[in-house]
């Protein structure tokens, strides 16, 4: 019975080369542009809170304040699960096997 040689791929720095599908790239990538998909309403939230004029109208503030803290508190429960999301996924790409060639 012969012995396969098994070597470990490394890069230029001696560091092992971990084994990532295309499926862990697209699942990061959907969860970063799930999380860039949110720019644009940012963008106009923000614009609301940088064109103050005075004199303030209070019936206009308390008016959209409402609209605006429900879109940050939707922003903000989906940006912490997609950053517990993307967390998750470098664990688990980090925890992957190194990649192994045998000779």
């Amino acid at each position: 019975m012969k012995k396969e040689k098994v070597e470990l791929l490394t890069t230029a720095n001696n560091q092992p080369i971990k084994q990532v599908s295309y499926q862990d790239m697209y699942a990061m990538k959907d969860t970063l542009e799930q999380l860039e998909s949110w720019t644009k309403i940012l963008e106009i939230v923000d614009i609301h809170f940088a064109n103050r004029k005075l004199p303030l109208d209070k019936k206009k503030i308390v008016k959209e304040y409402y609209s605006i803290s429900q879109i940050f508190g939707t922003f903000m429960n989906d940006y912490s699960t997609c950053i517990n999301r993307l967390e998750t996924q470098l664990d688990q790409l980090m925890k992957k096997e190194k990649v192994r060639m045998s000779q």
